[in-house]
Protein backbone atom coordinates (compact mmCIF):
# COMPACT_ATOMS: atom_id res chain seq x y z
CA UNK A 1 0.00 0.00 0.00
CA UNK A 2 2.98 2.35 0.71
CA UNK A 3 4.33 1.48 -2.27
CA UNK A 4 0.93 2.36 -4.31
CA UNK A 5 0.83 5.65 -2.64
CA UNK A 6 4.17 6.63 -3.55
CA UNK A 7 3.72 5.99 -7.37
CA UNK A 8 0.32 8.03 -7.22
CA UNK A 9 2.26 10.46 -5.59
CA UNK A 10 4.64 10.97 -8.11
CA UNK A 11 2.33 10.36 -10.89
CA UNK A 12 0.13 13.38 -9.78
CA UNK A 13 3.46 15.75 -8.93
CA UNK A 14 4.62 14.88 -12.67
CA UNK A 15 0.93 15.43 -14.10
CA UNK A 16 1.27 18.85 -11.61
CA UNK A 17 4.58 19.76 -13.94
CA UNK A 18 3.14 18.91 -16.84
CA UNK A 19 0.55 20.89 -16.46
CA UNK A 20 2.05 23.99 -14.88
CA UNK A 21 4.66 23.91 -17.82
CA UNK A 22 2.33 23.86 -20.53
CA UNK A 23 0.01 26.83 -18.98
CA UNK A 24 3.48 28.16 -18.66
CA UNK A 25 4.06 27.75 -22.51
CA UNK A 26 0.91 29.26 -23.47
CA UNK A 27 0.69 32.22 -21.59
CA UNK A 28 -0.59 35.23 -22.96
CA UNK A 29 2.10 37.86 -24.24
CA UNK A 30 2.07 41.42 -23.81
CA UNK A 31 3.27 44.18 -25.70
CA UNK A 32 6.22 44.83 -22.89
CA UNK A 33 6.76 41.19 -22.76
CA UNK A 34 7.55 41.26 -26.44
CA UNK A 35 9.66 44.18 -26.62
CA UNK A 36 11.39 42.60 -23.75
CA UNK A 37 12.07 39.27 -25.08
CA UNK A 38 12.89 41.29 -28.33
CA UNK A 39 15.57 43.32 -27.05
CA UNK A 40 17.62 40.16 -25.44
CA UNK A 41 17.58 38.50 -28.86
CA UNK A 42 18.17 41.13 -30.95
CA UNK A 43 21.54 40.83 -32.64
CA UNK A 44 21.57 44.72 -33.69
CA UNK A 45 21.84 45.81 -30.46
CA UNK A 46 24.86 43.24 -29.71
CA UNK A 47 26.77 44.59 -33.26
CA UNK A 48 25.97 48.40 -31.48
CA UNK A 49 27.28 47.45 -28.23
CA UNK A 50 30.16 45.79 -30.06
CA UNK A 51 30.94 49.02 -32.06
CA UNK A 52 30.75 51.22 -28.98
CA UNK A 53 33.10 48.67 -26.96
CA UNK A 54 35.55 49.52 -29.88
CA UNK A 55 34.97 53.37 -29.86
CA UNK A 56 36.08 53.02 -26.21
CA UNK A 57 39.28 51.56 -26.78
CA UNK A 58 39.91 54.05 -29.98
CA UNK A 59 39.70 56.27 -27.17
CA UNK A 60 41.92 54.86 -24.39
CA UNK A 61 44.46 54.55 -27.44
CA UNK A 62 44.16 58.27 -28.08
CA UNK A 63 44.73 58.97 -24.11
CA UNK A 64 47.81 56.90 -23.97
CA UNK A 65 49.92 59.56 -25.83
CA UNK A 66 49.10 61.99 -22.57
CA UNK A 67 51.43 59.95 -20.85
CA UNK A 68 55.10 59.48 -20.95
CA UNK A 69 56.52 55.80 -22.07
CA UNK A 70 58.97 53.63 -20.20
CA UNK A 71 60.73 51.19 -22.10
CA UNK A 72 63.56 48.47 -21.16
CA UNK A 73 66.30 46.99 -23.01
CA UNK A 74 68.99 44.25 -22.56
CA UNK A 75 72.22 43.82 -24.99
CA UNK A 76 75.10 41.70 -24.89
CA UNK A 77 77.78 42.13 -28.32
CA UNK A 78 80.98 40.53 -29.00
CA UNK A 79 82.95 40.64 -32.16
CA UNK A 80 85.90 38.45 -32.27
CA UNK A 81 86.32 38.33 -35.54
CA UNK A 82 86.33 42.11 -35.69
CA UNK A 83 89.59 44.36 -34.18
CA UNK A 84 89.31 45.24 -31.24
CA UNK A 85 89.95 48.52 -31.52
CA UNK A 86 86.56 49.27 -33.76
CA UNK A 87 84.52 46.70 -31.14
CA UNK A 88 86.17 48.03 -27.98
CA UNK A 89 86.24 44.21 -27.13
CA UNK A 90 82.29 44.19 -27.08
CA UNK A 91 79.08 45.73 -25.47
CA UNK A 92 77.09 45.06 -22.48
CA UNK A 93 74.06 47.18 -22.23
CA UNK A 94 70.81 47.37 -20.03
CA UNK A 95 68.58 50.38 -19.87
CA UNK A 96 65.56 51.52 -18.33
CA UNK A 97 64.28 54.65 -21.00
CA UNK A 98 61.33 57.25 -20.11
CA UNK A 99 60.01 59.39 -23.30
CA UNK A 100 57.85 62.36 -23.02
CA UNK A 101 56.25 64.61 -25.66
CA UNK A 102 55.91 67.47 -23.60
CA UNK A 103 54.34 69.99 -25.70
CA UNK A 104 52.74 69.79 -29.07
CA UNK A 105 50.24 72.63 -29.20
CA UNK A 106 47.34 70.50 -28.01
CA UNK A 107 47.24 68.37 -30.98
CA UNK A 108 46.80 64.64 -28.62
CA UNK A 109 44.07 66.88 -26.71
CA UNK A 110 42.76 67.38 -30.17
CA UNK A 111 42.38 63.82 -31.18
CA UNK A 112 41.22 62.56 -27.60
CA UNK A 113 38.43 64.75 -27.43
CA UNK A 114 38.02 63.53 -31.08
CA UNK A 115 37.97 60.11 -30.14
CA UNK A 116 35.45 60.44 -27.01
CA UNK A 117 32.83 62.39 -28.96
CA UNK A 118 32.78 59.78 -31.69
CA UNK A 119 32.52 57.09 -28.43
CA UNK A 120 29.50 58.81 -26.97
CA UNK A 121 28.25 58.98 -31.08
CA UNK A 122 28.44 54.85 -30.88
CA UNK A 123 27.13 54.38 -27.34
CA UNK A 124 23.65 56.76 -28.65
CA UNK A 125 24.00 54.07 -31.46
CA UNK A 126 23.24 51.49 -29.31
CA UNK A 127 20.20 53.54 -27.63
CA UNK A 128 18.96 53.66 -31.12
CA UNK A 129 19.57 50.30 -32.16
CA UNK A 130 17.15 49.76 -29.13
CA UNK A 131 14.74 52.53 -30.05
CA UNK A 132 14.54 50.48 -33.65
CA UNK A 133 13.72 47.07 -31.70
CA UNK A 134 11.31 48.35 -30.26
CA UNK A 135 9.13 49.81 -32.77
CA UNK A 136 9.56 46.60 -35.10
CA UNK A 137 8.35 44.76 -32.07
CA UNK A 138 5.49 46.96 -31.72
CA UNK A 139 5.07 47.26 -35.63
CA UNK A 140 4.66 43.55 -35.60
CA UNK A 141 2.15 43.07 -32.73
CA UNK A 142 0.32 45.63 -33.58
CA UNK A 143 -0.06 44.30 -37.15
CA UNK A 144 -1.20 41.04 -35.30
CA UNK A 145 -3.65 42.62 -33.52
CA UNK A 146 -5.21 44.14 -36.74
CA UNK A 147 -4.83 40.80 -38.47
CA UNK A 148 -6.77 38.59 -35.73
CA UNK A 149 -9.47 41.24 -34.96
CA UNK A 150 -10.29 41.13 -38.94
CA UNK A 151 -10.43 37.29 -38.55
CA UNK A 152 -13.32 37.15 -35.76
CA UNK A 153 -15.39 39.55 -37.94
CA UNK A 154 -14.60 37.93 -41.13
CA UNK A 155 -15.38 34.27 -38.87
CA UNK A 156 -18.65 36.17 -37.48
CA UNK A 157 -19.48 37.49 -40.93
CA UNK A 158 -19.28 34.14 -42.92
CA UNK A 159 -21.48 33.00 -39.85
CA UNK A 160 -24.21 35.32 -41.04
CA UNK A 161 -24.31 35.11 -44.29
CA UNK A 162 -24.05 30.54 -43.72
CA UNK A 163 -27.43 31.39 -42.17
CA UNK A 164 -28.95 34.41 -44.83
CA UNK A 165 -28.02 31.58 -47.30
CA UNK A 166 -30.14 28.57 -45.16
CA UNK A 167 -32.64 31.13 -45.08
CA UNK A 168 -32.55 32.46 -48.83
CA UNK A 169 -32.63 28.73 -50.08
CA UNK A 170 -36.00 28.25 -47.86
CA UNK A 171 -37.33 30.71 -49.49
CA UNK A 172 -36.39 29.55 -52.80
CA UNK A 173 -38.46 26.75 -51.69
CA UNK A 174 -41.34 28.25 -51.35
CA UNK A 175 -41.54 30.53 -54.57
CA UNK A 176 -40.82 33.46 -52.83
CA UNK A 177 -37.71 34.02 -54.29
CA UNK A 178 -35.36 33.72 -57.76
CA UNK A 179 -32.66 31.01 -57.89
CA UNK A 180 -30.37 33.92 -58.90
CA UNK A 181 -30.37 35.80 -55.69
CA UNK A 182 -29.73 32.53 -53.75
CA UNK A 183 -26.81 32.43 -56.39
CA UNK A 184 -25.64 36.49 -55.20
CA UNK A 185 -26.03 35.46 -51.42
CA UNK A 186 -23.93 32.11 -52.26
CA UNK A 187 -21.28 34.64 -53.83
CA UNK A 188 -21.11 37.16 -51.04
CA UNK A 189 -20.44 34.37 -49.21
CA UNK A 190 -18.43 32.85 -50.99
CA UNK A 191 -16.26 36.39 -51.57
CA UNK A 192 -16.20 36.25 -47.15
CA UNK A 193 -14.59 33.29 -47.33
CA UNK A 194 -12.21 33.93 -49.36
CA UNK A 195 -11.31 37.14 -47.39
CA UNK A 196 -11.51 34.88 -43.90
CA UNK A 197 -8.19 32.72 -45.11
CA UNK A 198 -6.84 35.82 -46.54
CA UNK A 199 -6.93 37.34 -43.18
CA UNK A 200 -5.89 34.19 -41.81
CA UNK A 201 -2.83 34.11 -43.88
CA UNK A 202 -2.16 37.62 -42.72
CA UNK A 203 -2.46 36.35 -39.07
CA UNK A 204 -0.01 33.41 -39.67
CA UNK A 205 2.55 36.20 -41.43
CA UNK A 206 2.19 38.52 -38.74
CA UNK A 207 2.29 35.68 -35.54
CA UNK A 208 5.67 34.49 -37.18
CA UNK A 209 6.88 37.75 -37.64
CA UNK A 210 6.61 38.74 -33.92
CA UNK A 211 7.56 35.31 -33.07
CA UNK A 212 10.89 35.39 -34.56
CA UNK A 213 11.70 38.81 -32.96
CA UNK A 214 10.83 37.88 -29.41
CA UNK A 215 12.47 33.89 -29.89
CA UNK A 216 9.04 31.96 -30.76
CA UNK A 217 9.45 30.78 -34.42
CA UNK A 218 6.71 28.74 -36.02
CA UNK A 219 3.78 29.88 -33.55
CA UNK A 220 0.77 30.59 -35.65
CA UNK A 221 -1.77 30.77 -32.61
CA UNK A 222 0.68 32.87 -30.88
CA UNK A 223 -1.48 34.28 -27.97
CA UNK A 224 -1.26 38.17 -27.59
CA UNK A 225 -3.01 40.39 -25.06
CA UNK A 226 -5.26 42.55 -26.56
CA UNK A 227 -4.96 47.14 -26.16
CA UNK A 228 -7.64 49.23 -24.89
CA UNK A 229 -7.92 52.54 -27.28
CA UNK A 230 -5.33 54.62 -28.76
CA UNK A 231 -2.58 55.96 -26.92
CA UNK A 232 -1.78 59.88 -26.84
CA UNK A 233 0.41 61.19 -29.66
CA UNK A 234 4.09 61.74 -27.44
CA UNK A 235 5.81 65.09 -27.53
CA UNK A 236 9.26 66.45 -27.27
CA UNK A 237 12.37 67.68 -28.46
CA UNK A 238 13.96 66.15 -31.61
CA UNK A 239 17.51 67.58 -30.32
CA UNK A 240 17.33 65.60 -27.53
CA UNK A 241 17.06 62.04 -29.89
CA UNK A 242 19.70 59.81 -29.79
CA UNK A 243 20.14 60.08 -33.40
CA UNK A 244 20.44 64.08 -33.65
CA UNK A 245 23.18 63.49 -30.10
CA UNK A 246 24.95 61.17 -32.35
CA UNK A 247 25.04 63.31 -35.23
CA UNK A 248 26.17 66.70 -33.05
CA UNK A 249 28.73 64.72 -31.28
CA UNK A 250 30.47 63.28 -34.73
CA UNK A 251 30.27 67.50 -35.65
CA UNK A 252 31.97 67.77 -32.81
CA UNK A 253 34.60 65.22 -33.44
CA UNK A 254 35.26 66.66 -36.96
CA UNK A 255 36.76 70.08 -35.60
CA UNK A 256 38.59 68.54 -32.76
CA UNK A 257 40.24 66.76 -35.91
CA UNK A 258 40.65 70.05 -37.61
CA UNK A 259 42.29 71.26 -34.54
CA UNK A 260 44.47 68.45 -34.79
CA UNK A 261 46.03 68.44 -37.78
CA UNK A 262 46.75 71.95 -37.96
CA UNK A 263 48.52 71.75 -35.13
CA UNK A 264 51.11 69.03 -37.02
CA UNK A 265 52.58 72.40 -38.66
CA UNK A 266 53.95 73.67 -35.13
CA UNK A 267 56.95 72.59 -33.49
CA UNK A 268 56.87 69.59 -30.90
CA UNK A 269 59.31 68.97 -27.89
CA UNK A 270 59.75 65.66 -26.49
CA UNK A 271 62.38 64.72 -23.76
CA UNK A 272 63.68 61.47 -22.81
CA UNK A 273 65.45 60.01 -19.94
CA UNK A 274 67.97 56.90 -19.78
CA UNK A 275 69.55 54.89 -17.04
CA UNK A 276 71.24 51.58 -16.96
CA UNK A 277 74.68 50.61 -18.11
CA UNK A 278 76.45 51.12 -21.77
CA UNK A 279 79.49 50.10 -21.99
CA UNK A 280 82.69 47.15 -21.61
CA UNK A 281 81.79 46.73 -17.94
CA UNK A 282 78.50 47.68 -15.97
CA UNK A 283 80.08 48.62 -12.61
CA UNK A 284 82.48 51.55 -14.46
CA UNK A 285 79.33 52.32 -16.35
CA UNK A 286 76.69 53.17 -13.43
CA UNK A 287 79.43 54.64 -11.15
CA UNK A 288 79.88 57.67 -13.76
CA UNK A 289 76.21 59.53 -13.47
CA UNK A 290 74.04 56.13 -12.62
CA UNK A 291 74.87 55.20 -16.40
CA UNK A 292 72.40 58.52 -16.73
CA UNK A 293 71.51 60.74 -19.75
CA UNK A 294 68.92 62.84 -20.83
CA UNK A 295 67.61 64.28 -24.02
CA UNK A 296 65.71 67.17 -25.57
CA UNK A 297 64.29 67.18 -28.92
CA UNK A 298 62.66 69.86 -30.61
CA UNK A 299 61.26 69.09 -33.74
CA UNK A 300 59.49 71.92 -37.08
CA UNK A 301 57.82 70.26 -39.93
CA UNK A 302 59.70 72.29 -42.89
CA UNK A 303 58.49 70.04 -45.66
CA UNK A 304 56.08 67.20 -46.19
CA UNK A 305 54.82 67.86 -49.69
CA UNK A 306 51.43 68.84 -48.76
CA UNK A 307 50.74 66.38 -46.27
CA UNK A 308 49.78 68.35 -43.28
CA UNK A 309 47.76 70.34 -45.57
CA UNK A 310 45.69 67.44 -46.89
CA UNK A 311 45.42 66.14 -43.46
CA UNK A 312 43.61 69.84 -42.90
CA UNK A 313 41.35 69.43 -45.83
CA UNK A 314 40.25 65.89 -44.99
CA UNK A 315 39.15 67.01 -41.62
CA UNK A 316 37.41 70.26 -42.98
CA UNK A 317 36.09 68.02 -45.35
CA UNK A 318 34.38 65.64 -42.56
CA UNK A 319 33.25 68.15 -40.83
CA UNK A 320 31.36 69.65 -43.74
CA UNK A 321 30.04 65.87 -44.10
CA UNK A 322 29.07 65.72 -40.98
CA UNK A 323 27.91 68.90 -40.61
CA UNK A 324 25.19 68.17 -43.70
CA UNK A 325 24.40 65.16 -42.33
CA UNK A 326 23.21 66.16 -38.98
CA UNK A 327 21.31 69.19 -40.76
CA UNK A 328 19.64 66.32 -43.60
CA UNK A 329 18.82 64.21 -40.38
CA UNK A 330 16.99 66.39 -38.58
CA UNK A 331 15.34 67.72 -41.95
CA UNK A 332 13.99 64.17 -42.59
CA UNK A 333 13.00 63.49 -38.38
CA UNK A 334 10.92 66.47 -38.72
CA UNK A 335 9.44 65.89 -42.00
CA UNK A 336 8.49 62.24 -40.28
CA UNK A 337 7.38 63.47 -37.12
CA UNK A 338 4.58 65.50 -38.77
CA UNK A 339 3.63 62.85 -40.80
CA UNK A 340 2.75 60.65 -37.71
CA UNK A 341 1.31 63.25 -36.27
CA UNK A 342 -0.68 63.80 -39.66
CA UNK A 343 -1.40 60.06 -39.84
CA UNK A 344 -2.37 59.65 -35.81
CA UNK A 345 -4.87 62.83 -36.69
CA UNK A 346 -6.51 61.05 -39.51
CA UNK A 347 -6.77 57.97 -37.62
CA UNK A 348 -8.28 58.91 -35.13
CA UNK A 349 -11.40 61.05 -37.66
CA UNK A 350 -11.88 58.23 -38.85
CA UNK A 351 -12.10 56.14 -36.09
CA UNK A 352 -14.63 59.23 -35.13
CA UNK A 353 -17.02 58.42 -38.29
CA UNK A 354 -16.76 55.13 -37.97
CA UNK A 355 -18.18 54.74 -34.67
CA UNK A 356 -20.96 56.97 -36.00
CA UNK A 357 -21.91 55.41 -38.98
CA UNK A 358 -21.56 51.71 -37.73
CA UNK A 359 -25.07 51.99 -36.21
CA UNK A 360 -26.39 53.79 -39.02
CA UNK A 361 -25.05 50.86 -41.64
CA UNK A 362 -26.12 48.37 -39.36
CA UNK A 363 -30.03 49.81 -39.14
CA UNK A 364 -29.79 50.20 -43.28
CA UNK A 365 -29.09 46.72 -43.55
CA UNK A 366 -31.52 45.11 -41.06
CA UNK A 367 -34.37 47.68 -42.98
CA UNK A 368 -33.85 46.28 -46.11
CA UNK A 369 -33.29 43.04 -44.96
CA UNK A 370 -36.49 42.87 -43.42
CA UNK A 371 -38.43 44.66 -46.08
CA UNK A 372 -36.81 41.69 -48.12
CA UNK A 373 -38.35 39.11 -46.05
CA UNK A 374 -41.48 41.00 -45.56
CA UNK A 375 -42.43 41.31 -49.37
CA UNK A 376 -41.32 45.13 -49.37
CA UNK A 377 -39.75 46.74 -52.53
CA UNK A 378 -36.00 45.96 -51.33
CA UNK A 379 -34.26 44.09 -53.75
CA UNK A 380 -31.73 41.46 -53.05
CA UNK A 381 -28.95 43.87 -54.52
CA UNK A 382 -30.01 46.53 -52.04
CA UNK A 383 -29.64 43.80 -49.46
CA UNK A 384 -26.73 43.21 -49.95
CA UNK A 385 -25.33 46.61 -50.60
CA UNK A 386 -26.43 47.74 -47.01
CA UNK A 387 -24.42 44.32 -45.50
CA UNK A 388 -21.71 44.52 -47.49
CA UNK A 389 -21.48 48.66 -46.42
CA UNK A 390 -22.03 47.87 -43.49
CA UNK A 391 -18.99 44.91 -42.94
CA UNK A 392 -16.72 47.56 -44.35
CA UNK A 393 -17.01 49.92 -41.66
CA UNK A 394 -16.65 47.12 -39.07
CA UNK A 395 -12.88 46.38 -40.49
CA UNK A 396 -12.28 50.08 -40.89
CA UNK A 397 -11.26 50.43 -36.84
CA UNK A 398 -9.08 47.85 -37.22
CA UNK A 399 -6.48 49.41 -39.67
CA UNK A 400 -7.14 52.85 -38.31
CA UNK A 401 -6.16 51.89 -34.55
CA UNK A 402 -3.34 49.83 -36.70
CA UNK A 403 -2.47 53.25 -37.94
CA UNK A 404 -2.84 55.59 -34.63
CA UNK A 405 -0.59 53.04 -33.22
CA UNK A 406 2.21 52.52 -35.62
CA UNK A 407 2.34 56.63 -35.55
CA UNK A 408 2.99 56.99 -32.02
CA UNK A 409 5.48 54.13 -32.09
CA UNK A 410 7.43 56.11 -35.05
CA UNK A 411 7.17 59.11 -33.31
CA UNK A 412 8.57 57.60 -30.06
CA UNK A 413 10.91 55.84 -31.95
CA UNK A 414 12.11 59.05 -33.81
CA UNK A 415 12.42 60.95 -29.52
CA UNK A 416 14.48 57.58 -29.41
CA UNK A 417 12.24 56.31 -26.36
CA UNK A 418 12.72 52.57 -25.00
CA UNK A 419 9.23 52.31 -23.83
Amino acid sequence: MKRTYRNLSMAALAAAILSSGSVASAATITLSDAIDRALHLAPSVEVAAAASEMSVAHTGEQRAPLFPTVGASAEYYQAPGYNEVITNRGLSAATLTLDYTAWDWGRRQALLRAAEYESEASRLGVATAQAQIVFDTSIAYFDLLRARGAQRDLQASLERLTRYVTTIEQLEKSGRVIANDVLKFRTARDNTELALDAARGNGERAAAGLGILIGEPNQPDLDIASLNGIPPMPSGELAQSPVMQAAQRTLASASSQIEAAKAERLPTFRVAFTTGFLGIDPPATIAHNFGGSYDGVVSVPVFDGGLISSHIDQAKAKKHSAAAQARETEYLMKRRVADAAIRYDEAKRQLEIVARAQPTADDNFALAWTRFLGGGAATMLEVLDAYQQAQQLRLQPYDQEFNAREAVAETNLLFGRIQ
